[in-house]
């Protein structure tokens, strides 16, 4: 099989832009079906993401498996959210507070059940409240324990699905034990000791930015342990994880993560995670689309061998001749 560029989106994509300076938004809410028609009438997009509670739940999602068949768009993914309401403010799965984090594996769970009837096969958890804020004020000890304990009975109730741990190694809590793609895997390789073989990591490019990480290497990493289950494709300037246009500032290394997704032969999806903000969304789907699409083409052009041969050489004159050739010639 050869890796080919496969998208799709999270409906918060097309939300209404809320932020800390525009607490209002900056457009109209719409509903997920009304999102779904939308989507649909974008070039090259064939899939969707959605948050439960907040965009797909018990109650709408007979009516969102209606769209997605009446558009011909799949589900992808039902992320639970774990980090907006205030219960959530000193951790979820990981919280010291043993009511607490059985609401956070519980909400995991319906998630998993709205998955299924939604015909999805990952569920991503983004642990933005597991860590803490303040030193002196945390087991850490129970603080990871509760963390993993809580991941191992998830995946357990979604044997056949993927749980995929999306990273960030800070923000909304101060410090977060999931910041890097190393910690995630040692996370997931302790779980496969347990015979816990369905967690794997939601890598997304911002995030793995913020961690300092190179992000075609950490994929590479990911991919020696089968643990790359899905990807969150955006782009960053520096340290504010804004969501931008995937290939609009670091460009070179969006080129070598589709020649490393090429190598490694991925076969998930591209989820186009952005913030429009003030934007119209589609428009900024459709162009990150284009983005991708073209640079991909551009590295097949050159040829993917040729590619293989000029990075086993370990040249870095041939390395810097190539890439005149992909974007200066």
């Amino acid at each position: 099989m050869v890796f080919k560029p496969r998208f799709s989106t999270g409906v918060w994509v097309f939300g209404s832009g809320v932020e800390r300076f525009a607490p209002t938004g900056y457009k109209p809410q719409r509903s997920t079906v009304e999102i779904i028609h939308e989507a649909a009438k974008i070039k090259g997009l064939e899939g969707l993401e959605m948050h439960y509670p907040f965009e797909v739940d018990e109650k709408n999602v007979k009516a969102v498996k209606e769209a997605l068949e009446e558009t011909g768009l799949k589900a992808v993914g039902v992320p639970p959210v774990l980090t907006q309401e205030s219960m959530w403010a000193k951790g979820a799965l990981s919280a010291l507070e043993d009511d607490i984090r059985r609401k956070a594996v519980d909400r995991v769970k319906r998630s998993i059940d709205v998955a299924r009837e939604l015909g999805a096969k990952i569920i991503i958890i983004w642990p933005g409240r597991e860590g803490f804020d303040f030193p002196f004020t945390t087991n850490y000890i129970k603080l990871w324990d509760n963390y993993v304990n809580s991941l191992a009975e998830i995946a357990d109730y979604g044997k056949e699905l993927q749980i995929a741990i999306e990273y960030k190694i800070e923000d909304p809590s101060s410090y977060l034990i999931h910041g890097s793609a190393g910690r995630v895997l040692t996370t997931i390789l302790e779980l496969r000791e347990r015979g816990i073989n369905n967690v794997g990591i939601n890598v997304e490019f911002a995030h793995a930015k913020l961690a300092r990480e190179y992000v075609p290497e950490a994929i590479a990493l990911m991919a020696r342990y089968k643990a790359l289950y899905h990807l969150h494709y955006n782009d960053i300037f520096t340290n504010v994880d804004l969501d931008l246009f995937p290939a609009s500032v670091n460009f070179l290394e969006h080129a070598e993560l589709l020649y490393w997704l090429y190598k490694i032969d991925y076969n998930g999806w591209l989820g186009l995670d952005l913030f429009p903000r003030y934007m119209d969304a589609s428009s900024m789907i459709q162009e990150s689309i284009n983005n991708v699409v073209s640079l991909y083409n551009k590295l097949e052009k050159v040829g993917w061998s040729r590619i293989e041969n000029i990075v086993e050489s370990h040249d870095p004159f041939k390395a810097q001749q190539l890439i005149r050739e992909l974007f200066l010639q």
